[in-house]
């Protein structure tokens, strides 16, 4: 990525990041309107839903209350509200008391009442349930009890309310001696009457809205508080439900002071700030200004999203993002009204921040909560900006769940087609059989599960599955056809024939055609190399073997002639004597390369110090290497190196090599042997700047009748170098010929044991 393209995608993010904070600034500094607007929408307290919960709730509390000032002792919320159940867990716990005091814990079993005690111990079994469930039942009632105490005394001292008994006389006064029912001091009044049974009653309310004030304080009077609670067992059990108070009365009055008192304080009942709406309003459409910009600015750098995976989510989850940013930030109407009404600020100067500090944190603490939904919005709009690029297929295919899902479908039908098509037939059966049932039965029984929808699914499935096998049938006949075509053509004789297709369960048949193929091709080459060979050796050896006898028939001739001078029949008979040893070496040099190449050869293997091997042979051919004027330069160690070796065979190697470079190097040249340890292998080297120009393969030289001179008018065999590789190999050893420009280079590698 070059540095242009980095900078403009700094650039596109810090425009995003401007237009958050600048949408997050406009919330914060739009507080004091929401705090105006939230103020006209602020209902009066008794008309809140927690409010006349709590009245309710507060008839269990001063029920309670007056049990216990007319018992005159205490008296737990189980034994009031669950009396049956108090006295059912009471009689249990003296029973047990009284069992442990006569010490029958034993249980008494004989075999003639096995039947008794099974029933027995399944009483004990329930009554154990039944105890563990009176426990709960206990632990609950203080719980829910403290509840209802702890709701009803946030509002017990801000309202007067009366208890009156079943004759209309008041047992419980908080009025201040005023008649609380049909006073007209009072804005908000009601009475609640409880009958014998329990059942609660609203007789009157007078207060604005009374229709939704009887709607919900009939609701709570009518639903028990403690029905989610009871077990599923006892649910039903009336001896185990929770008392109401019966034949009792209780009034209560909210006077104008009382609820301005209510109206000041910042403990209410509900929050205004949802009801005014204004929040909600401005973030929706803030929210469309930044989801505009986002999509203008986005123009400026198009390629965004190839710099980073986060801006190629996919469309589901993008939405799904979106949404709850959305509605995350609807939900931030709190953090307004906490704000509004100084709580964060109070937090901070309680932890001994200056004025000062405290005030801009509160601001950044709200930026940073209004920067979430504004955020999420400017990256969703980049993520689907992303569809004008790429285009509406492309973004369905690859930025949609769906999609996803449609493409592993696609890649697992494919996978599963080329897998069955790519069964090694040689192989053991089983697991690709096993396979292919499995899959088979994995589809089968997602299609059984969907019941009645599963018969038309199966209907679906067979008519894809027919589908699927006629075309893995026609092409699997094609790929037959294909191989068949191939093996005829190769029958013929051409094997040059190339299958390029891909042959599915017949692949293993194309690989073994093509070692075939390689096997035929290999044999016939050897068999043209054979009868080139042939063709060489009839050619040159008629050649070497006709220069020598043509010589030695004319100097025959010659001899017969009486006028031949004693002097010049010596030098006849000298010539002949030259020129058979001439044909006795080319006869011997074929026997020799004959017999190395039918591995026809005996091998005297004893320990020969290579070293003064080589010394020795260049002695031999000290007045030759003088003769040719070319300077050999040894480089050989001091040291013995012996290897188990035919002191014979590894003579001639040398002697041919180094005859071969007193034969064609350059007069007045410098020729290199040397010889050293190297990797657990000897190696031998010999260099010589050649006086032809060296225009014939390195490999050929070591063939039969090949010569360096091609116009072969040195003497020389052809075979000299064919007898130094054969007898090389022959010995484990390695001989390799390299030609650089003219420099001539031979080497051999002999492991050394």
């Amino acid at each position: 990525m070059d540095t242009k393209l980095k900078n403009r995608h700094k650039i596109s993010i810090l425009l995003a990041i401007l237009v958050v904070i600048s949408a997050s600034s406009i919330m914060v500094a739009l507080y004091p309107y929401f705090k105006n607007e939230s103020s006209r929408y602020k209902e009066p307290v008794y008309q809140q839903q927690t409010f006349l919960k709590y009245l309710v709730y507060g008839n269990y509390v001063l029920s309670m209350e007056q049990a216990r000032n007319h018992k005159g002792d205490m008296i737990s919320p189980f034994q009031f509200f669950f009396p049956k159940a108090a006295d059912e867990m009471k009689s249990q716990t003296e029973e047990t008391l009284a069992s442990e005091e006569s010490g029958q814990t034993e249980n008494i079993v004989t075999d003639d009442n096995s039947a008794s005690e099974i029933v027995m111990e399944s009483n004990v079994g329930e009554n154990l349930s039944r105890t563990d469930y009176l426990a709960h039942l206990r632990q609950i009632t203080i719980r829910k009890y403290d509840n209802w105490k702890s709701g009803f005394d946030s509002i017990r001292n801000s309202m007067d309310y009366q208890v009156l008994n079943e004759k209309g006389q008041v047992i419980s006064d908080h009025s201040g001696g005023s008649v609380i029912a049909g006073n007209d001091k009072y804005v908000f009044q009601t009475v609640l009457q409880y009958d014998g049974l329990g059942r609660m009653e609203v007789v009157s309310i007078h207060g604005e809205n009374s229709a939704k004030i009887l709607t919900l304080l009939q609701g709570f009077g009518e639903k028990d508080p403690m029905m989610d609670d009871y077990w599923d067992e006892y649910l039903y059990e009336e001896d185990l439900r929770l008392q109401n108070p019966k034949n009792l009365t209780i009034s209560y009055g909210l006077t104008t002071e009382q609820i301005t008192a209510f109206k000041d304080t910042a403990n209410g009942f509900t929050n205004n700030y949802d009801d005014s709406e204004s929040i909600v309003k401005i973030l929706v459409g803030l929210v469309c200004a930044v989801a505009v910009l986002a999509f203008f600015l986005s123009f400026l750098d198009v390629t965004l999203p190839d710099s980073s995976r986060m801006f190629r989510t996919p469309f589901e989850i993008v939405g799904g993002i979106g949404c709850g940013g959305v509605l995350f930030g609807a939900g931030l109407t709190n953090l307004v009204m906490t704000t509004n009404q100084g709580n964060l600020f109070e937090t901070l100067l309680r932890a001994n921040f200056l004025p000062g500090i405290a005030g801009i944190m509160v601001k950044l603490w709200n930026l940073l909560w209004w920067s979430i939904p504004f955020g999420v919005v400017y990256w969703g709009v980049l993520c689907l900006r992303d569809v004008l690029r790429i285009g509406i297929k492309r973004y369905l295919r690859e930025r949609t769940l769906i999609g996803w899902f449609c493409g592993w479908i696609k890649m697992f039908s494919i996978k599963t087609y080329h897998f069955v098509g790519n069964i090694n037939l040689r192989d053991h059966s089983d697991r690709a059989i096993f396979r292919i049932v499995g899959i088979n039965f994995f589809i089968l029984a997602v299609l059984s599960s969907l019941w009645f929808f599963g018969i038309g699914s199966l209907f679906f499935y067979s008519i894809f599955l027919f589908l699927v096998m006629r075309k893995y049938y026609r092409d699997l006949s094609g790929k037959y056809s294909a191989l068949l075509k191939a093996t005829n053509q190769i029958a013929e004789g051409n094997l040059d024939v190339a299958i390029e297709e891909d042959l599915s369960i017949f692949e293993p048949f194309k690989r073994e055609i093509q070692k075939i193929q390689s096997g035929f091709k290999v044999a016939v080459d050897e068999e043209v190399k054979s009868q080139k060979m042939k063709t060489d050796l009839i050619s040159n050896m008629s050649h070497d073997l006709k220069t020598p006898l043509t010589a030695i028939i004319t100097y025959v001739n010659l001899l017969r002639d009486e006028r031949v001078t004693p002097e010049q029949r010596k030098a006849y008979i000298d010539i002949l004597e030259q020129k058979s040893m001439r044909l006795k070496s080319l006869i011997e040099d074929l026997f020799e390369i004959s017999k190395a190449n039918s591995n026809n050869v005996t091998l005297n293997l004893e320990d020969v110090d290579i070293v003064s091997l080589l010394k020795e042979v260049s002695l031999e051919l000290g007045d030759k290497i003088e003769e040719s004027t070319i300077d050999f330069r040894w480089n050989l160690p001091d040291e013995k190196i012996v290897l188990p070796l035919d002191g014979q065979k590894t003579y001639r190697i040398f002697d041919n090599l180094l005859t071969n470079i007193i034969k064609y190097a350059m007069p007045n040249t410098r020729a290199y042997i040397d010889m050293k340890k190297e990797d657990g292998f000897v190696v031998i080297c010999l260099k010589n700047v050649s006086a032809a120009e060296l225009t014939f393969n390195p490999n050929e030289i070591t063939e039969r009748f090949a010569r360096g001179d091609q116009s072969r008018n040195t003497e020389g065999s052809g075979l000299g170098m064919a007898i130094a590789k054969s007898f090389v190999e022959l010995q484990n050893g390695k001989l390799i010929v390299e030609i650089e420009a003219d420099l001539f280079r031979v080497s051999i590698r002999w492991p050394v044991e």
